[in-house]
């Protein structure tokens, strides 16, 4: 494991973004051909006000993703630097996004349930089934929820925010088990980097981080050893990883909601195999220096858990060709079609 320049580093990125640049030319004219300078500078951007575009066909319109984060109160993730129009209540512009890689792969597994239990028994195969989850609003219950922050209690506290200022999942599965309900907390990469992570313990902020997650990561029965002082956590991805761990055992102690106890919850990272950018660890970060041996994310972040199956990492690439040749592939052809098509997988 060591430091890597930034001239290499930024590869997977630039392919990435160049994929999702000739996926735009597969586009109608009106979302391919930006008149902002920004877009047409870019093609991983979408023109703005096209923005339905970065969802797969069958979640655009009336009852498709839009709707249903509008009725949990979802945020979507949008960026001013990817010249996302400000106070628009839907998807970002910008092809590379990570929120629309979760959400255009789990949602329409959601609608197809047999094929979702598909996917999970590639992450778990001791699931028998799926549970619906139950929606904190009296909407009508989900096998998949987005931006879970937790039934009523963010780990930051006040107000539930899903998708914004607040610990989130970018989605939550539940599975049966002979043992009972197991949760799955899912990170959706795609092409994250962290290079120069920034050190997030220092000054006004870090003392607020401190405030919020010491006594969970510490408590009697945390998911982490306690052998690493949360300090080293505290530079990203381990940051955020440590948050979503925090989380599922918040789930573990009061289940995902009223009258729905956890056996357990487990953190799964997706992300591509190619995105070796996220998933080697940089040397100079504190918790990898700790482990020098270690040459994954994953495997620095078991060796600080009590039970290293509380995290794991799956790759996208290996989901969708395993989902290719199962017994699910025929239902989900046009779904397969789109992820060759949108993302080269």
């Amino acid at each position: 494991m060591a430091d890597r320049k930034s001239s290499t580093a930024k590869r997977f990125g630039r392919i990435a973004r160049a994929q999702q640049a000739r996926f735009r030319e597969t586009l109608p004219r009106a979302a391919r051909n930006p008149s902002d300078d920004k877009g047409r500078r870019h093609g991983h951007l979408l023109a703005q006000g096209q923005e339905q575009y970065n969802l797969i066909p069958e979640l655009r319109g009336p009852g498709g993703a839009i709707q249903l984060f509008g009725s949990r109160g979802i945020k979507w993730w949008r960026n001013a630097r990817s010249g996302d129009v400000p106070g628009v209540d839907g998807p970002t512009r910008n092809l590379a996004s990570s929120q629309l890689a979760c959400v255009n792969f789990l949602l329409p597994l959601a609608r197809r349930p047999s094929a979702l239990l598909a996917f999970l028994r590639l992450i778990d195969p001791n699931v028998t089934g799926v549970e619906p989850i139950p929606d904190r609003g009296g909407g009508a219950p989900s096998l998949v929820e987005f931006e879970w922050v937790g039934w009523d209690a963010p780990l930051e506290g006040g107000r539930v925010t899903r998708g914004a200022m607040q610990t989130s999942a970018d989605a939550l599965v539940v599975g049966r088990t002979v043992q009972g309900l197991r949760a799955f907390v899912f990170e959706w990469k795609y092409c994250e980097e962290y290079l120069r992570p920034s050190d997030k313990a220092a000054g006004p902020s870090g003392r607020t981080r401190r405030r919020r997650y010491q006594a969970r990561y510490a408590a009697s029965d945390s998911s982490f050893t306690g052998d690493i002082p949360l300090d080293d956590f505290l530079v990203e991805p381990f940051y955020q990883l440590m948050r979503l761990r925090l989380l599922a055992d918040e789930m573990q102690r009061g289940g995902v909601a009223p009258a729905m106890p956890l056996t357990d919850a487990r953190v799964v990272v997706i992300c591509p195999a190619a995105n070796q950018d996220y998933l080697v660890p940089v040397a100079s970060t504190a918790l990898a220096r700790h482990y020098p041996s270690l040459p994954t994310i994953q495997a620095v972040m078991q060796a600080t858990l009590r039970d290293p199956r509380g995290i794991q990492v799956a790759s996208s690439e290996a989901l969708i060709a395993s989902l290719r040749a199962s017994d699910v592939a025929g239902e989900l052809a046009d779904w397969l079609d789109y992820h060759a098509l949108r993302y080269g997988w």
